[in-house]
């Protein structure tokens, strides 16, 4: 038997929109398309990119809305979606999302434009952005999902592991050979850890 989270602002929506309600649907996305973009955005800073990823996301969640369980909470469920929406969208590029950070935007402004000249911090900065960019390019496009997921992010370990539908114990074990990966790429890259 299943009870329905009455703290979930979205049931009643959801509700409606399982029954068909596009308004209702219309509602739900509204609520949350700030959070999936910003969640989406780690997986393509790129603003076409972004904007395709989110929709199709939400797309997505409408043709799954039938397959949501009432006692699991809502954002949880979209957020899954999202990730693995942003996973497919890695494995179709074959490349490293990092890559996309410093290509032009639609307007023609490049990131790293912001950076300087001058200024060798700002260097500096623009240096190790591109060196990140050329070692995390070697890691798979999941470990590379992962580690930014879990650093960049700052989400919790068992929260990953819920969106990539892992256990914990196995997104641990993910997590500790992804950094070990990236870890080799970065000794053989000249890179010391002590």
């Amino acid at each position: 038997m299943s009870s329905l989270d009455v703290n979930d602002p979205d049931v009643l929506l959801i509700q409606q929109a399982q029954m068909g309600d596009m308004d209702a649907f219309d509602e739900i996305v509204r609520r949350h398309q700030p959070g999936m973009t910003a969640l989406l955005h780690r997986f393509a800073p790129a603003t076409a990119d972004l904007e395709d990823l989110v929709q199709e996301t939400f797309v997505k969640a409408w043709h799954a809305l039938p397959t949501w369980q009432p006692e699991k909470p809502f954002l949880h469920w979209l957020k899954r979606i999202a990730v693995r929406t942003g996973l497919e969208f890695y494995r179709r590029c074959q490349r490293s999302p990092f890559s996309r950070l410093v290509e032009p935007s639609a307007d023609g402004r490049h990131p790293l434009d912001a950076v300087p000249a001058g200024n060798p911090d700002g260097q500096q900065a623009a240096d190790a952005l591109e060196e990140a960019q050329y070692i995390l390019s070697f890691l798979s496009p999941e470990d590379r999902a992962l580690l930014t997921l879990l650093y960049l992010e700052q989400m919790p370990l068992s929260e990953i592991a819920q969106h990539y539908g892992w256990s914990r114990i196995n997104a641990k074990v993910k997590a500790f050979r992804a950094r070990k990966q990236l870890q080799s790429l970065l000794k053989r890259h000249g890179y010391e850890f002590h």
